[in-house]
């Protein structure tokens, strides 16, 4: 149970960058070069690793 005590904490930036550089993926949103806010036209012609690095309306997803 102690494990879980940590879950939900903020991290701090240096934790933030450990995890970055651990990531052999990198972060794909310093590739992307694009608008922040998006259409749903245009969030979901974008390619999926760059789909995370926009805000789009949560209308774009109907349930």
């Amino acid at each position: 149970m102690k494990q879980l005590s940590s879950l939900g904490k903020a991290l701090n930036k240096k934790a933030q960058q450990e995890i970055i550089a651990g990531c052999p993926c990198g972060n794909p949103c310093d590739n992307y070069n694009g608008p922040i806010q998006v259409t749903c036209e245009q969030y979901f012609n974008l390619p999926p690793q760059f789909q995370m690095c926009v805000m789009v309306s949560v209308e774009c997803f109907p349930q």
